[in-house]
């Protein structure tokens, strides 16, 4: 008896001596750390992990691409974007998006984008680590100084994937020789103070103490693992509907926003344990989960090696005492035992925040219960065989294409969606290079992309946008991620191969971009894509000495096809005249729609099978016949303005600015022409320019100075009313003829602006002189352009009550012609301003083309007879006749009549004799100063003195 048992306890110690030895080694080289990862993720997915309501995505999804564009957007919208959220008062906000590099070709977004970030005071901006070269030296990409300097904190967004390519843990510091950089998310909580600086970090795992740096070495320290939540998901809201503020500001109140690409192929996409539920997280994401579980104090820290082998010493010294080599009592006590060390475990992580890695400890009691019930082996390899079908779940559920490679580029396993991508099964795929079951080209210029080079090393470690052509045939736009792991043996390596696939997304940037080189309404390039077309035509040109001609085309009357016959009309013809030119023209010569009724036509003479100025004229005369548009045939005219290379010019600005210039020379000239570029245009045009700058300054520092001409009772002399002329002065301080800045006010639709400023002006002088004792009729001249004011009413009546002046003394001056716009429309307009007791004067009577039934349709109040018939009083006799006829008809009409551009004293005698009521005219009064005028007026006391 003595003898059995000394014999069973030798068996036990040697049983135990050679487990404690296996799980010590096991432990050590962590050879079953894929077991523990699977272990570890089983229990995460069955762990309550709540999400907090604090935390909020600010998500770049498919969404915001297809309204903003491509990616990267412009860092004005990032600007814009802070404002927005920073109005609702957040706790804090990441903008987990890499600002290393400034904008050159637009510095004013980094300047709205670094105030943004300022005026926030609570901006965490990310530190990325970047690696280069062959030798994958290391870096540490900063945001560029101006929002370094300007931001709450910068934190590190470094994530490691374990050797199964799944991310499961983070470190809460990290740097470049050492660990200085918070992770986002503990930068987040400090600046939001959650975490003040002298709370001490959570609790983790075994972390190295860095006594000394090191060049061109990453750092991390403090690991924590991530306890990702299994059913919900982190708040999230679409980039664009934040910006456009479709999202209030009081959403983020009090938030930890984050910001950041969740877009498939716009960043890095992180396999997390969570991933079999959906698509793997974006890095935006993670960042929140980590931040998520740091909030509520629940980050899980890896129990050090020492713990380890503490705990499973003492296990194994359990099982060494609980053995008995007979009876069935036993083999409850290993199971029961192997349950325990399950639950303590799942206990221990999901109440303490411990994770204890069982695998080892769980391998020993498996193999003390197989040496005690060999006869339960089938049974055991089956459950064993269970346990390792989890760790392909993931693999499985995943959206992406995965595939295992060993270290000579050869696949080992591949996942469902890695099958459907290459066309063929995992079984048929395993052991082939995958540079032959994945052949894949750069998009830009179709040269193979060798797996063997990255390899090797001789490639730097960069994710691509790829091409792929599977067995089948079927082509698809991918994003390759490539991660490196060493192998169990130290030596050799495995690679995980991650294909996205992204043609939808990248079918959506090309349209995107189509969109926005090309006219929607032609489909045409646009000015953007057809100046860059010119200046390769320029280049072509110089290496071949040959010309290039710049052709500005042009509708005429354009504007008066939308007016009278309708937009959708109007759009209708520019498609047509885009088709024409395009079937006629196109291979040729290259056509732009360059805005609104205007083409651009390159021509370039080693193209075209005729000389350029024939070209020319084939392009004038395709429009000779008429077009089809709805159905019917529109006949038009066009003008076009040519400039030549190299005559005109040499480069792209110059020519089309020439062409544009002869162009609207020919349009003075009144139209459906070809003009050509001479020199001297220019002049002209800069002329304009000038008066167009005037204009602008003058309206914006309201410095339109205001002239009034005196109308003249014609009986008495007495000076009854003025009409309100403006005066503008060029730099120089020289009046501006007004025949040189009206028609460009017309054309700018400044002149109703200028109409109103120049309405109110007067209002105030007049109401002045009437508390002077001097009540006079302000006529004022209403433009065409004023009277298509959607406001005009309102804005007048506006006026008349901010300065007092009665409407009874107002004169509304029309020209015959605004009568032929719209006649209805234009009878309801006169008759409300007839309601406000405004007078309606028809001016330049006798020169426009209106019928004499608009004299007794629009009731007038005074008729203004054209200076033409009075100039020619004194030479013609018809002129006469013709004055009496108008003075006669009004009176029969009930109207007024004021004669304009009186100039001689035969004239106002003529006009006199028959029975005008009131005259002005530089014989009885030049336009005149406010102040002069006064002067005038008190020293006559309201009469004219007649030379």
């Amino acid at each position: 008896m003595p003898d059995r048992r000394r014999k069973d306890w030798n068996l036990r110690l040697a049983v135990g001596f050679v487990l404690l030895i296996l799980a010590m080694l096991l432990t050590w080289r962590g050879w079953l750390s894929g077991l523990d990862n699977t272990i570890y993720d089983g229990f995460l997915r069955h762990m309550e992990t709540p999400v907090s309501d604090r935390v909020i995505i600010v998500a770049i999804d498919a969404k915001s691409l297809s309204v903003l564009g491509r990616w990267p957007f412009p860092r004005s919208y990032h600007a814009d974007l802070l404002r927005h959220i920073s109005a609702g008062n957040p706790a804090v906000i990441a903008l987990d998006i890499n600002f290393a590099e400034p904008d050159l070709q637009r510095p004013e977004d980094d300047e709205r984008l670094v105030q943004a970030v300022q005026d926030s005071g609570k901006v965490v901006l990310p530190v990325v680590l970047e690696q280069f070269g062959a030798a994958l030296e290391q870096s540490e990409s900063l945001p560029i100084p101006a929002l370094h300097q300007v931001a709450a904190a910068l934190g590190h967004v470094d994530t490691e994937l374990d050797a199964d390519g799944i991310a499961r843990s983070a470190f809460l510091k990290a740097g470049l020789e050492r660990p200085r950089w918070p992770a986002l998310s503990l930068a987040m909580a400090q600046v939001a103070g959650d975490w003040p600086a002298g709370k001490p970090l959570p609790k983790s795992g075994e972390t190295p103490v860095y006594t000394e740096t090191a060049a061109n070495v990453w750092r991390r320290h403090h690991q924590v693992l991530i306890p990702f939540p299994a059913g919900e998901s982190i708040a999230e809201v679409s980039y664009v509907d934040a910006m456009k503020a479709e999202v209030p500001a009081s959403r983020f109140r009090d938030k930890y926003v984050l910001v950041g690409a969740t877009a498939t192929g716009l960043g890095d996409t992180i396999p997390t344990p969570i991933s079999a539920q959906g698509r793997p997280v974006a890095g935006v994401e993670f960042n929140a989960y980590v931040l998520n579980a740091l909030l509520q104090d629940r980050l899980i820290a890896p129990v050090s090696r020492n713990l380890q082998y503490i705990f499973n010493a003492v296990l194994i010294v359990l099982m060494v005492l609980l053995y008995r080599p007979r009876g069935w009592s036993y083999v409850y006590w290993i199971i029961a035992l192997f349950v325990v060390v399950l639950v303590a475990d799942y206990l221990l992580l999901s109440v303490a925040g411990y994770w204890y890695p069982p695998a080892a400890m769980l391998l020993s009691i498996v193999l003390f219960f197989l040496i005690a019930n060999a006869h339960k082996l089938k049974k055991l390899l089956q459950v064993l065989f269970e346990e390792r079908q989890l760790s392909q779940t993931a693999l499985t559920a995943i959206g992406e294409a995965v595939v295992h490679l060993d270290e000579k580029g050869r696949i080992r396993k591949l996942n469902p969606v890695a099958e459907k991508l290459s066309g063929l099964t995992a079984e048929n795929a395993r052991g082939k290079p995958a540079d032959e079951v994945f052949p894949l080209v750069f998009l830009n210029n179709g040269r193979r992309f060798s797996l063997m080079k990255y390899l090797q090393r001789e490639q730097p470690l960069y994710d691509h946008m790829l091409a792929l052509k599977n067995k089948q045939n079927e082509q698809y736009q991918v994003h390759l991620a490539l991660s490196t792991v060493p192998g169990l043996d130290g030596n050799k390596q495995t690679t995980v191969m991650v294909l996205t696939d992204v043609s939808k997304e990248h079918a959506l940037a090309g349209a995107i971009a189509h969109r926005e080189t090309h006219n929607i309404l032609t489909d045409l390039p646009n000015q953007d894509l057809i100046v860059k077309d010119l200046e390769l035509a320029l280049r072509r040109a110089a290496l071949n000495s040959r010309q290039v001609a710049v052709v500005y085309f042009d509708i005429d009357d354009f504007s008066k096809i939308n007016e009278v016959r309708g937009i959708d009309l109007g759009n209708q013809l520019l498609q047509a005249v885009a088709y024409k030119l395009h079937g006629l023209l196109g291979g040729r010569v290259e056509i732009g729609h360059i805005g609104g009724d205007e083409f651009l036509l390159i021509l370039e003479q080693q193209k075209i099978d005729r000389p350029i100025k024939e070209m020319v004229d084939l392009v004038f005369t395709l429009f000779a016949r008429p077009l089809h548009v709805e159905d019917q045939e529109m006949r038009i005219s066009v003008t076009l303005g040519v400039s030549v290379y190299p005559d005109h010019g040499d480069n792209p600005e110059l020519l089309i600015g020439r062409a544009s210039t002869a162009m609207h020379r020919g349009k003075e000239q009144g139209g459906g022409q070809i003009a050509y570029y001479v020199p001297g245009m220019q002049d002209q045009a800069n002329r304009i320019l000038e008066i167009e700058s005037l204009l602008h300054r003058a309206l914006e520092t309201d410095h339109f100075e205001i002239f009034y001409q005196p109308i003249v009772q014609a009986s008495s002399l007495q000076i009854v009313g003025v009409e309100v002329l403006a005066r503008l002065r060029d730099v120089n301080g020289k009046y501006v003829r007004p025949d040189e800045f009206i028609p460009v006010a017309e054309r700018m639709g400044l002149i109703a602006e200028m109409g109103f400023q120049q309405l109110y002006k007067a209002c105030v002088q007049l109401e002045q002189w009437r508390k002077s004792g001097f009540v006079l009729r302000l006529s004022y001249n209403c433009s065409p352009r004023q009277m298509d004011t959607p406001d005009l009413l309102e804005r007048i009546e506006r006026i008349l009550k901010m300065t007092g002046f009665d409407p009874a003394s107002l004169d509304f001056e029309i020209t015959e012609n605004l009568l032929l716009t719209n006649d209805q429309r234009m009878e309801a307009m006169l008759s409300r301003i007839r309601a406000m007791g405004i007078g309606i004067t028809i001016d330049d009577f006798g020169t426009g083309y209106s019928a004499m039934n608009y004299l007794t349709r629009f009731h007038f109040n005074r008729l203004k007879i054209d200076k033409s018939f009075v100039s020619n009083l004194s030479t013609r006799s018809g002129s006469r006749a013709i004055t009496s006829a108008i003075v006669n008809m009004a009176h029969d009409l009930d109207m007024q009549v004021v004669a304009e551009g009186v100039e001689t004293a035969e004239q106002y005698e003529l006009m006199l004799s028959q029975g005008c009521d009131e005259m002005q005219g530089y014989y009885l009064g030049r336009p005149m100063s406010a102040e002069k005028l006064q002067a005038y007026l008190v020293a006559h006391a309201g009469r004219i003195r007649l030379p």
